[in-house]
């Protein structure tokens, strides 16, 4: 069985310390929390993306997903839709540039109707 964790329980951490946490404790994964305070984030550059890529590669973990913001299911008008199919695709470029599989989202839209 592979172990894994999520930064959103370690918010601000920086990369190195969350490689040295995941590789002492015998994790083999981790959920990136892609927030703009964190070191990780949809903004980062393409060098720093191939950075941080090779950074878990080397150390033998692996980026499982990243853990956007984006509430798909929130109520919002037209201008909110493209706001919200920007935010996903800069989510989904940052995984597919740090090599992780999974993009996480929040459902949002809690005063929204469950029909």
């Amino acid at each position: 069985m592979r172990f894994a964790f999520s930064t959103l329980g370690v918010p601000g951490m920086p990369v190195a310390d969350v490689l040295r946490l995941a590789t002492d404790t015998g994790y083999q994964g981790v959920e990136l929390r892609a927030h703009p305070e964190e070191p990780v984030h949809p903004l980062l550059g393409m060098r720093e993306r191939a950075a941080v890529r090779q950074q878990f590669a080397d150390a033998g973990v692996e980026i499982l997903a990243v853990a956007g913001y984006a509430q798909v299911a929130a109520a919002r008008d037209a201008a909110g839709e493209e706001e919200l199919a920007q935010e996903l695709s800069e989510l989904v470029w940052l995984a597919a540039d740090l090599g992780a599989p999974y993009v996480r989202v929040f459902p949002g839209g809690g005063e929204r109707p469950a029909a």
